[in-house]
């Protein structure tokens, strides 16, 4: 778990990253394949999020052994 919690601030941001690009693919106007293959980074990065979202962070891990 506590490897998890290390890396859920960069899973976190990576998932933002994905979510953003997926909805500039979908929405830009220039090419016919970005549109297409839009919407799997959005998905991929939708659900990354909700995983490491509810991930302890690695300071409430720290926190709880105190205790």
């Amino acid at each position: 778990m506590r490897t998890l919690a290390r890396i859920k601030n960069f899973m976190e941001a990576f998932s933002i990253f994905l979510i953003l690009f997926g909805i500039f693919s979908l929405c830009q106007p220039f090419t016919f394949a970005l549109y297409h293959y839009g919407f799997a980074p959005l998905g991929i990065g939708t659900g990354l999020y909700i995983l490491f979202s509810h991930l302890p962070s690695l300071e409430d891990l720290e926190s709880a052994q105190e205790e």
